[in-house]
C-alpha cells in the first residue's frame, strides 16, 4: 500500500481492506451497543415471569414436532423463549448474554439478529429433523435410540440452547475466516470448550434436547458462513442470514407434515 492509501488506527495504520475488516473502536468505559442481545434477555425473563398469564407456556408453544406439522409451525421459534426451570433459563440467559456482548458490537444488530435467528431455526429442524428419521423412515426400528436421543414425535422441547449453540458455532466459524486458530485465542478457546463440554452433557444427560443442540451448532456456523465481515455490507449479511434461517424453517415444516402423514394425519 502506498502512503496516500494507509489509514491512521488507534495503534499505527492500516490498509483499507484490514480497516473494513476490523471491529468499530469504542472508548475506554463505553458500552457496547447490544440491543439485540438486551432484548433477548429481557424477552426470556418476561416470559418466565408472565408467559403462563397470557397463555404463553409449555402447553400452547413448546416445540412438538407433530403439531408443527399439523400447522403450529410458530412453535419452532416461541419454544425458543421457555424454559424448564430456573436453572435452564439462568445458564441460557447467561450464554446469551456473554456470547451477544462478543459478537453483536462487531458483526451489527441486522447481521447478530441473523446469526440468532440462523441458530433458534437449526435448533428447530435439529428436533423436528430426529423425529422424522426416528418415525418416518426405517430407522423408526430403532425406537429405544430415537428415546435417548429425545427423538419422540410427541416430545416436548423449549429453550434458547438452539440460539446460545448457534452464536458458539458462530464465533468459532468467524474466527476461522479471519484466519485466527480458534484454539489459539482467548475468545475461541473459552467458546470451543464450551461446545465440547455441553456437547457432552448432551449426549449423556438425560432429557437434553440433541437435536435441539447440534442443529443450533451447526445453524448459526451455517449462518456465519453468509457473513461477510464487511463494514459495508450489514443488510446484505442481514438478508443473506434471515434467509438462510427461513429457509430452514421452511424445511422443519416438510418434515414435520411428512411425520404427520406417516402416522396417518
Amino acid at each position: 500500500m502506498c502512503a496516500d492509501d494507509l489509514i491512521e488506527a488507534p495503534v499505527g495504520y492500516q490498509c483499507v481492506d484490514c480497516a473494513r475488516a476490523a471491529p468499530p473502536v469504542r472508548r475506554l468505559g463505553e458500552r457496547p451497543a447490544t440491543p439485540v442481545t438486551r432484548a433477548l434477555v429481557v424477552a426470556i425473563a418476561l416470559v418466565a415471569v408472565a408467559g403462563p398469564t397470557v397463555g404463553l407456556d409449555v402447553r400452547s408453544a413448546g416445540l412438538v414436532p407433530v403439531l408443527v406439522g399439523t400447522g403450529d409451525w410458530w412453535r419452532l421459534l416461541t419454544s425458543a423463549l421457555l424454559h424448564g426451570g430456573l436453572i435452564h433459563l439462568a445458564f441460557n440467559g447467561l450464554l446469551l448474554w456473554q456470547l451477544g456482548q462478543l459478537l453483536e458490537p462487531g458483526l451489527g444488530t441486522g447481521p447478530f439478529l441473523g446469526l440468532v435467528a440462523g441458530g433458534t431455526a437449526g435448533g428447530g429442524l435439529g428436533v423436528v429433523g430426529l423425529a422424522w428419521l426416528f418415525s418416518a423412515t426405517p430407522l423408526a426400528t430403532l425406537g429405544g435410540l430415537g428415546r435417548f436421543l429425545g427423538a419422540g414425535p410427541l416430545t416436548v422441547t423449549v429453550g434458547a440452547s438452539g440460539a446460545v449453540f448457534g452464536l458458539m458455532g458462530a464465533v468459532l466459524v468467524l474466527l476461522r475466516r479471519r484466519g485466527i486458530d480458534p484454539w489459539a485465542s482467548r475468545e475461541g478457546s473459552m467458546v470451543g470448550s464450551l461446545v465440547v463440554l455441553n456437547l457432552v452433557l448432551t449426549f449423556v444427560v438425560p432429557s437434553i434436547s440433541v437435536g435441539g443442540h447440534v442443529g443450533g451448532l451447526l445453524g448459526g456456523a451455517a449462518a456465519a458462513t453468509a457473513v461477510r465481515l464487511r463494514a459495508d455490507g450489514a443488510t446484505a449479511d442481514t438478508a443473506r442470514t434471515l434467509l438462510l434461517a427461513a429457509t430452514l424453517l421452511g424445511v422443519a415444516v416438510v418434515a414435520a407434515r411428512d411425520l404427520v402423514r406417516a402416522f396417518g394425519g
